[in-house]
């Protein structure tokens, strides 16, 4: 990984992060919703039997105001029931379906492919966001990288300069106190050192997670360096694009068509009702009958006034909130304009000036003056202080302008699956 490109990198995580692919999942999900809408209720079979002889057994004995009794209480409603009152059993299998001519079904039907466009939008969002948290990500780790590696040899070159400072204190050159100084300023040079390696290892896990690989004590290494390139040599059009290719608009406009074929769903569940079909054969001994009947609901109270309100005041939600999106959407753009034009201009100053070289050049000489007697402590440390806070800007800046970059491409719905 450590040879690939932030791109190699971006396919290798959107194919193996967990995470990731578990979202996707909701797509399938509302597959299973279009296929339930797609079927027919089922029939229903049913069974009856009549006339079934009854007969109670001399034990039973009575209770209440018989209390008391025997079981000859009962004998007179025994004896009512010679055989089994009624005649032979009566059977009565039947078969009943519920039907709908096919209206309501395909109205539901559209509901559910709806479902699916909404779904797979949603999923496209979350693909636009999880690719600019990995590309956020990314450009960190290489910031910090660059911040541990010029604290590093500042660190290693501080304590090759203290142990120079101490030969020079041990002959007198300098006073003691003055070698105490620089050992104290030292504990503050590591302090920061270690804390650069922090960073780098928090970010290299929230990477990691994001990449969709197991965690490491090896660190995380990347080809090249944090470099700065202009949006012309990056190929970056700052003026062309068209807010519908953000998937969060197209996902909140698809949930907005689903709710308004809902609410027709709705409506047609009151004026085309389902209607139930059966037919039923009695047998009674030699005695046999078929009979065929139907059924439909009577909407009188129940019209589905509560479901079709309900449906209405969603789809009218869910239009303010495509509303609201859109305008939340143009700030975004705007402020990231702002924001890369900003940073790209100032960094633009730094190469013309060569910032980097002349800094490296400044601090050389003030630890040269210092060695050679010709510059004080405090002058050498403010220096070396000046030399760090420069480079920790410069990095600082690149990493948020190419942040700034990743966040404008995502807000126009330039950045996902779909790009």
């Amino acid at each position: 990984m450590s040879n690939w490109t932030l791109e190699q990198i971006e396919k290798y995580a959107v194919n193996n992060n967990p995470l990731y692919n578990a979202e996707k999942q909701n797509i399938n999900l509302a597959i299973g919703d279009l296929m339930t809408a797609k079927l027919n209720r089922n029939p229903v079979l049913g069974y009856q039997q009549q006339f079934i002889p009854l007969r109670v057994s001399d034990s039973i004995t009575a209770s209440g105001p018989f209390a008391g009794t025997t079981g000859a209480g009962f004998q007179v409603f025994r004896q009512s029931l010679p055989g089994g009152a009624g005649g032979q059993p009566e059977l009565a299998p039947s078969l009943s379906w519920e039907y709908d001519f096919g209206v309501i079904r395909n109205q539901k039907t559209k509901v559910a492919q709806q479902g699916i466009k909404f779904e797979k939008a949603k999923f496209s969002d979350f693909d636009r966001v999880f690719r600019l948290r990995l590309r956020q990500y990314y450009w960190l780790h290489k910031y910090l990288t660059e911040y541990v590696n010029f604290q590093k040899e500042f660190y290693e070159n501080y304590n090759e300069l203290l142990d120079l400072t101490k030969f020079r204190a041990e002959k007198g050159d300098i006073s003691l106190l003055e070698y105490d100084r620089l050992t104290l300023e030292r504990i503050r040079i590591e302090k920061e050192y270690k804390e650069a390696e922090i960073m780098r290892a928090q970010a290299a896990k929230d990477l990691r997670f994001f990449i969709g690989i197991a965690p490491s004590n090896q660190a995380l290494l990347f080809n090249g360096k944090l470099e700065f390139y202009s949006l012309k040599e990056l190929g970056l059009d700052l003026k062309n694009y068209n807010i519908e290719n953000r998937a969060d608009l197209q996902a909140l406009k698809s949930k907005a068509i689903q709710n308004k074929l809902t609410i027709e769903l709705k409506e047609k569940e009151v004026k085309v009702p389902y209607v139930n079909f059966g037919g039923e054969v009695r047998l009674k001994g030699n005695e046999q009958y078929a009979g065929i009947f139907a059924s439909i609901p009577l909407k009188i109270e129940d019209r589905n006034q509560g479901e079709i309100y309900k449906a209405q005041e969603t789809f009218k939600k869910s239009q303010l909130e495509v509303e609201s999106k859109t305008k939340q959407i143009y700030s975004e753009i705007r402020a990231a304009l702002r924001e890369i034009l900003s940073r790209e201009e100032l960094l633009k100053e730094y190469k013309s000036i060569k910032l980097i070289d002349k800094n490296k050049t400044v601090q050389e000489k003030y630890r040269l003056a210092y060695i050679r007697g010709a510059s004080n402590l405090v002058t050498f440390l403010e220096a070396e202080k000046n030399y760090l806070s420069v480079l920790r800007g410069y990095y600082e800046q690149l990493y948020l302008y190419y942040n700034a970059i990743e966040g404008f491409r995502a807000a126009i719905g330039k950045l996902g699956e779909n790009e």
